[in-house]
């Protein structure tokens, strides 16, 4: 619109003023003397006004301003679009954050009656190395894959251990770590060698097999081989959370 008015005010004052300059020509100019005065371009005229509508006087006559301006544009569009990535990255990251770790049985529904390191034996009564902890239960308590892996023994008791031994592979922060859980009946084991399994699913159920005084989970960390570590410990550094969480 103001374009527009900007054109018919243009027009009409270049009608005005030559029509003016023609008159003043005319009353000067001796007799017998003719004159041709030549008459703006119209179209350039409004040619020159539509730039001026279209950019500030300010820009034309400073370009690093021009430039300036059309840096902190740029800037701003970029800024705008970088929240809006962020803002969506931040929804899948929410979306997608799962515990690495879990205990191996709910809470509320075991107690520590053994820990990891020397003991005098229940059974024999001899001085032996207790190689896990041991988590009180009643039958049939659901045991939980500690982390995502694969399974790489579901079977009779190996290394010493009482059968049903189950061993499941993990890697963690880039470092191999084996979870072994021991005492369970073999119609309670519910994973098979080579099965891949995830953080908190149910891999078998507590049991009183082998070379145990009462049903519970005897369970073992592994850190390379026959390296073993102090389970709860372990958990709590892994930041281990309630399987009801996973």
């Amino acid at each position: 619109m103001r374009s527009l008015l900007t054109r018919g005010a243009l027009l009409t004052a270049l009608t005005v003023a030559t029509a003016g300059f023609a008159a003043a020509e005319d009353n000067a100019a001796p007799a017998g003397t003719t004159h041709v005065q030549p008459t703006p371009s119209v179209l350039r005229t409004l040619e020159a006004a539509d730039a001026e509508v279209s950019t500030p006087r300010s820009l034309v006559a400073d370009p690093v301003s021009q430039l300036r301006a059309q840096t902190i544009a740029t800037m701003r569009a970029g800024g705008r679009q970088s929240e809006t990535t962020e803002g969506a990255n931040g929804v899948a990251a929410a979306a997608q954050d799962e515990p690495e770790v879990v205990m191996p049985l709910a809470a509320g529904s075991y107690r520590n009656t053994s820990q990891y390191g020397p003991r005098t034996d229940p059974i024999s009564g001899a001085s032996a190395m207790h190689t896990g902890t041991d988590f009180s239960a009643p039958l049939g308590t659901p045991i939980h894959a500690v982390a995502d892996g694969v399974v790489t023994h579901a079977g009779p008791g190996i290394d010493g251990r009482s059968s049903e031994l189950v061993i499941v592979e993990h890697e963690i922060d880039g470092a191999v770590v084996e979870s072994w859980y021991v005492h369970m009946y073999s119609q309670d084991v519910h994973v098979t060698e080579g099965q891949q399994v995830e953080a908190g699913d149910v891999i078998a159920a507590v049991g009183n097999n082998g070379y145990s005084t009462g049903p519970h989970l005897h369970f073992e960390i592994h850190l390379g081989g026959e390296e073993t570590t102090e389970p709860l410990a372990w958990l709590e550094q892994a930041g281990a959370v309630d399987p009801s969480e996973g």
